[in-house]
């Protein structure tokens, strides 16, 4: 029994060697590829982001005017403006 030991102990020691070889040739070759696959996914998501914040901008911005042109409105109304004639509209030039 213990004849056989040593032989057995070389045959593990080969077999972890030859996993541990060919676990490093599957991530080495893996990798790259699941980078590439992070890659552009990312790059999606940045273009899916740049497009959600443009039309978030722009919601904003409608938003924006329309409370602005309510508060014209509201403070022309209370301010009892009316609306020009034509010959008081004085244009200025820089």
């Amino acid at each position: 029994m213990y004849k056989n030991k040593p032989k057995l102990f070389k045959i593990v020691v080969f077999i972890w060697i030859v996993l541990i070889i060919l676990g490093t040739i599957v991530i080495y070759t893996y990798l790259p590829n699941l980078l590439l696959k992070f890659e552009s996914e990312n790059s999606r998501l940045k273009v899916e982001y740049d497009r959600l914040k443009t039309d978030t901008d722009e919601t904003k911005y409608k938003i924006n005017a329309i409370l602005s042109l309510e508060k014209l409105d509201k403070i022309a109304k209370e301010k009892k403006f009316a609306a020009p004639t034509e010959n008081e509209i004085v244009t200025i030039k820089e």
